[in-house]
């Protein structure tokens, strides 16, 4: 099929999909193996973008792992699910969470790093927590020890978020 391509004036084989997942799938493979050597269940798959990454779903968060333009972009992801849960009230509990919504812009301009980020979870009900990072291509064995460092410090950020609320 792709001989056929070729045959095309404008065609670049980058340009075709295929390929590319194939070469990210490639590049990902050391990537699937430090994290699982580091006790992580890790797998591949194909993300909203048609992009190949590697995905971790752990009880501390979830890590995202694709091919940047130079290294790795590592994203780490955490969420405070049903943090109004509590509130019995469902018109108090509506209002917290738009409160909420309201604040997280100004709470993320004066709290967060560069390289996190805030959002309001409408499925989970609570405040997602987004770290990103990028890591050059020679650190492919090595992702799974910083997954290992920094996706615990999620929790703590939220934690202090979720305060922040109150």
């Amino acid at each position: 099929m792709s001989d056929l391509f070729s045959l095309l004036p404008d065609f670049d084989p980058e340009d075709d999909p295929s390929s590319k997942i194939a070469r990210d799938r490639r590049a990902l493979e050391d990537v699937r193996s430090s994290l699982e050597q580091s006790g992580y269940y890790a797998y591949g798959t194909i993300d909203e973008q048609n992009r190949w990454s590697i995905a971790v779903d752990d009880e501390a968060g979830r890590v995202d792992v694709l091919v940047g333009d130079d290294g790795f972009e590592v994203v780490l992801w955490a969420s405070s699910p049903g943090l109004y849960a509590d509130e019995e009230n469902e018109w108090r509990r509506n209002s917290r969470a738009r409160l909420a919504r309201i604040t997280l812009p100004n709470i993320a301009r004066g709290f967060l790093d560069q390289h996190q980020s805030i959002a309001w979870d409408d499925v989970e009900q609570g405040v997602a927590l987004t770290e990103r990072y990028q890591l050059p291509f020679t650190r492919s064995g090595d992702i799974g020890r910083f997954v290992g460092e920094h996706l615990p410090n999620l929790e703590t950020v939220l934690a202090s978020i979720e305060r922040q609320l109150g």
